[in-house]
């Protein structure tokens, strides 16, 4: 008898925590079934899932000199009606605890392209910074012979927009009429010469003409006369030449008279092209032109702000307060052309793999709590983001998981990113309800729920329950009992020392065995 209380003893010491007692004859025969029972309480009900995940910073930021800060990781996330979406941005740099060149991401600005002679380094990896402090600077002369360049490059394309944009100014229309007077001169004195030269060369072939005609007939008098024969030869010498004469000045005549109206043409020529320009220099611009330079003026304003931009960044502050977790760079030395600083910023999260079946309940907004064994910290978090594609672990015994991010509430200094955590998200919780624990339950969510009443008398009797929310450690119940009342929830015999519970246990399966239904009876 001593050894039987002794070994029952042992089982209610097991199950204390759970509240327990077991009741029955147990002086009775060895085949004897012991009832385990645990009075209705008024608590909390809480629905918890739990995966294993890391701690990371929720953005960390890539400085460079001559470049405004680039996210190298960031995570962000908006939820709409019934479910949650996620904007993500994750570059794959690694935060650095050492002087490193790990990232080779570049920010497209104007500082990029000139060197960055370091003058001063203050950052060191660790330190801890607030928003605006100098971290390190650089020389900025190449810079700022950019910015210059970029300045002239836009006062032309303006000067250029302006004129376009208003006709021409008073001197170029000044010019521009001066040159059809000139043309329109030119053509006048073309045109006068070629009269005098027609009427000076008609002049000359009379003459010629006068010439032949004398010689002609005096040759004619000689014949007549019968004047000696070298008399005759000579009028006959004249009138050839006369004629010889004659036909020069002909020849003279039509050149020079080609040679004036050529220089007439060439004169209308140039008139008409100087009225041309001038009608295009004193017209306003086409609209396609203005829009060029538009686009020109535009495009050397963002040339001029990119460079602006690189001169003001010759100076290396911190974008927000956080970690530095990255330092690259050395006075005397010109900067790499990644990063030449990382910085860590607030607030840190875990990021946990959970499986797919608990993803369903797991919402935007939900708490959760983040233990960090490595930290010996527990704290306090926000769901904040779900990954609605899963992930699988591959093979043939693949597990699917979805990645969940927790934000968390002001974790101490000593919870580090890269540690190990475990994330406890509650997916759904009631307060102040009347409860029982889950191993309670027979039947079914489609049949019914019953528990095992147990009365004043130590009789049993089957009392029909409504429950709510319904876990593996307990029960709420709607229904049915009052707080107070003592239900079964397993037997034990004290002939093999087991426990079992109903035959109809939760979900029309049965809870098996006393220990797993005991286990989470805290909750």
């Amino acid at each position: 008898m001593k050894l039987k209380l002794a070994a029952l003893g042992l089982i209610v010491v097991g199950l204390g925590a759970g509240a327990f007692a077991i009741v029955g004859p147990i002086w009775a025969s060895n085949s004897g079934a012991q009832y385990i029972k645990a009075p209705a309480t008024v608590g909390a009900v809480t629905a918890q899932s739990v995966a294993t995940g890391t701690i990371a910073a929720s953005t960390v930021y890539g400085l460079k000199f001559g470049a405004t800060p680039d996210v190298v990781s960031s995570t962000s996330t908006t939820s709409g009606g019934g479910g949650s979406t996620t904007n993500s941005s994750s570059n794959s740099s690694t935060n650095s605890s050492t002087n490193s060149s790990s990232n080779s991401s570049t920010n497209s600005s104007t500082g990029s392209s000139v060197a960055w002679p370091v003058q001063t380094a203050t950052a060191t990896v660790g330190q801890t910074v607030k928003k605006g402090d100098v971290l390190a600077t650089a020389d900025d002369s190449a810079a700022q012979l950019q910015l210059t360049a970029a300045q002239a490059t836009l006062s032309s394309a303006q000067a250029k927009l302006t004129t376009d944009q208003s006709g021409p100014n008073a001197t170029v229309t000044a010019q521009a009429r001066d040159s059809v007077n000139q043309a329109q001169n030119s053509l006048n004195q073309a045109v006068a010469n070629q009269k005098l030269t027609v009427q000076q060369n008609s002049l000359n072939l009379s003459q010629a003409q006068t010439t032949v005609t004398s010689a002609q007939a005096k040759l004619a008098a000689d014949t007549a006369a019968a004047a000696p024969q070298p008399t005759l030869d000579q009028d006959q010498a004249a009138v050839a030449q006369a004629q010889a004469a004659l036909a020069s000045t002909q020849l003279k005549g039509d050149q020079s008279n080609q040679q004036a109206a050529q220089q007439v043409t060439n004169g209308q020529l140039q008139l008409a092209s100087a009225q041309h320009q001038y009608e295009l220099k004193v017209a306003p611009a086409a609209s396609a032109t203005v829009l060029a330079d538009d686009a020109q003026v535009a495009s050397a304003q963002a040339s001029v702000a990119s460079a602006q931009a690189a001169v003001a960044a010759a100076t290396i502050t911190a974008p927000a307060a956080g970690l530095i977790v990255a330092v690259n760079i050395l006075a005397g030395v010109n900067a790499p052309s990644g990063y030449a600083i990382e910085e860590s910023v607030a607030p840190m999260v875990a990021n946990a793999s959970f499986a797919e079946a608990s993803i369903s309940s797991l919402k935007i907004g939900q708490a959760a709590t983040v233990s960090v064994t490595a930290a010996k910290q527990t704290v306090n978090g926000t769901l904040t983001q779900i990954v609605p594609v899963a992930s699988s672990t591959g093979g043939a015994s693949s597990v699917v998981t979805y990645s969940v991010t927790v934000t968390l509430t002001d974790p101490p200094a000593t919870v580090l990113s890269g540690m190990s955590a475990v994330v406890t998200a509650t997916t759904d919780s009631v307060e102040n309800v009347l409860r029982v624990p889950a191993t309670a339950l027979q039947g079914s969510a489609a049949a019914g729920y019953s528990v095992e009443v147990m009365g004043s008398g130590g009789g049993l009797s089957t009392q029909s329950v409504q429950v709510g929310l319904v876990t593996t450690s307990y029960a709420q119940i709607t229904s049915g009992i009052t707080a107070g009342q003592e239900v079964v929830v397993g037997t034990t015999t004290s002939r093999t020392g087991t426990t079992t519970t109903g035959a109809n246990g939760l979900g029309g399966n049965g809870l098996n065995g006393l220990t797993g239904g005991a286990g989470g009876f805290g909750r």
